[in-house]
């Protein structure tokens, strides 16, 4: 009886596996087929062994693009477009650094929607190593010297879509990002999560094609955040903002202005009051703006980032510069370095300077 219902069964799950096979294969056969040169005729042979790796690596890399944009890419994008995109045909660097920020969000609108997929907000990344100068915990219950200047950097940050369309041009998205700093070197202190920062997001996009002289407009963001580090007196810190944020692009350059005004809180008469302002001076050192220059090329990207408090007697602010560039296939790496104020909330009225250097998951352009 076992037997005789076993056949069957199999013979089931062999004709249920044949469409999932076919399809596996066909995605492949057509990943390969894109890859094909339109151009039939041989090419010369490398001169060399190190250029025959370089071809077969870059072909590798070409295929992997094409198999997940054929996944991911919306059904009416033009098989020219996925082509480019992967750098093929003749395309140039310039070109797919013009188009980067437009794939990308091409990209996210074929799978925000997908249950199984999580849409990058900001960069994620896991830097392991993090060396910053001026170790404090600002704790009064904490003494300084317990703490290492080395020390673990990662960020997680999604983003879901509530509604697209609105009014034919507007996106709603809910956004999360989670910055942490692990102490994971200090054995003598049991290894702690120093400090990790909440920043929950809700904010309208619309995507723009304004052309003002030498400047394409790309992109316009506006909405509420509110940071905090979700500790108790005396060592909470936390603020909420509206923002307006605008991107444009000219040639090779994307820049980013960002604005915001930050929501009013009542002054303490008392420290230990929790429903109040933790922070009232966090502006001063916060400041009210933030510019952003990225130069992608190839598969690096170069970001500098500039945030200042505009005051003449008592000027304040950051700067901070990110580096990433390919590892492989699926991974790059990240260079950072900060300087100024604002590294973490907990140490938002402390200068620092920090260097840190991991694996980047997700990169913004």
């Amino acid at each position: 009886m076992t037997r005789a219902m076993t056949r069957p069964t199999l013979l089931m799950l062999a004709a249920m596996m044949v469409p999932s096979m076919a399809l596996l294969t066909a995605t492949t056969a057509s990943a390969e087929l894109l890859l094909a040169p339109a151009n039939q005729e041989a090419e010369p042979e490398s001169s060399g062994s190190e250029s025959g790796a370089d071809a077969q690596a870059a072909g590798r890399n070409n295929k992997a693009c094409m198999d997940q944009l054929l996944r991911d890419a919306p059904a009416d994008t033009p098989v020219s477009q996925l082509r480019e995109w992967c750098g093929l045909d003749s395309m140039d660097t310039r070109q797919r650094s013009v188009d980067a920020l437009r794939a990308r969000m091409a990209l996210e609108e074929s799978s925000q929607f997908n249950p199984f997929v999580m849409t990058p907000h900001r960069r994620n990344y896991i830097m392991p190593v993090s060396y910053w100068s001026n170790p404090e915990w600002n704790d009064p219950d904490k003494s300084d010297d317990n703490l290492d200047s080395l020390e673990v950097k990662f960020q997680l940050s999604i983003k879901v879509p509530l509604a697209t369309e609105v009014f034919n041009f507007y996106n709603i998205y809910f956004a999360y990002t989670q910055t942490s700093f692990f102490q994971a070197y200090n054995s003598e202190q049991s290894r702690p999560f120093r400090e990790t920062n909440y920043m929950p997001e809700l904010f309208v996009t619309r995507a723009i094609d304004w052309q003002l002289g030498p400047i394409d407009s790309e992109l316009l963001s506006f909405g509420y955040l509110h940071q905090s580090n979700g500790r108790d007196v005396p060592t909470s810190r936390s603020w909420e903002r509206l923002f307006a944020s605008y991107v444009a692009r000219t040639g090779n350059y994307y820049w980013g202005l960002r604005t915001w005004y930050r929501i009013p809180e009542n002054s303490k008469d008392d420290p230990d009051d929790p429903r109040r302002d933790d922070n009232p001076d966090i502006e001063k050192y916060m400041g009210n703006f933030d510019l952003t220059v990225a130069r992608p090329f190839g598969n690096h990207v170069a970001e500098i980032m500039v945030r200042n408090n505009l005051r003449r007697g008592d000027n304040k602010g950051a700067v901070q510069l990110d580096y990433t560039f390919p590892l492989t296939s699926r991974f790059k790496g990240i260079f950072q370095v900060f300087s100024g104020y604002g590294d973490s909330l907990i140490n938002y009225d402390d200068y620092q300077n920090r260097v840190s250097i991991g694996i980047l998951l997700t990169d913004t352009l």
